[in-house]
């Protein structure tokens, strides 16, 4: 089953490879959160959002019910933020033609550090009209590749769309 999910996310890459990746200047973009609630610990670095949160970065857009953002307490640059919801959201425009990659789950775990993304439960990713819905999938943005895995029954489930043949 582990090789058939291997394979499989393997095809995915190859298949996401040939398009281009997340905009390169969201990360140098201000965040810029809304929230019902909204406090912050100078001394951690650490701010707490509740309540129909919205979170813009460049491209980025990110809607949760909750959200914690953490910071070097020194230079107060974020590195992490966390967002819960039913479901949490996560989208990002990755080229641009204006292609959009959207995901959800009950928890996303985005590292600006790593340009990691980390979707928890009932997680759903799609990316140029092609699909993948597991427990937890690790989205990788800087390079477009992923891997994904079903942590409680069920399996793996992965919607690929054919190449089509570009006319000379």
């Amino acid at each position: 089953m582990k090789q058939l999910t291997k394979l499989s996310g393997l095809i995915t890459l190859i298949t996401l490879s040939q398009y281009s990746l997340a905009l390169p200047n969201d990360i140098e973009k201000p965040l810029e959160i809304q929230a019902d609630e909204a406090s912050f610990d100078q001394n951690t670095g650490q701010a707490i959002y509740k309540g129909n949160v919205i979170v813009k970065q460049g491209s980025i857009e990110i809607q949760a019910q909750y959200l914690k953002v953490m910071s070097n307490p020194e230079t107060r640059q974020f590195s992490s933020l966390e967002a819960s919801g039913t479901p949490a959201k996560f989208s990002q425009q990755i080229d641009w033609s204006g292609n959009i990659v959207i995901s959800k789950g009950n928890e996303i775990h985005y590292s600006t550090d790593e340009g990691k993304l980390e979707i928890i439960g009932e997680g759903y990713l799609s990316r140029m009209q092609n699909s993948i819905s597991a427990d937890y999938i690790l989205y990788m943005i800087n390079d477009g590749t992923f891997s994904a895995e079903k942590k409680d029954s069920g399996r793996v489930s992965m919607t690929l769309q054919p190449q089509t043949s570009k006319a000379n």
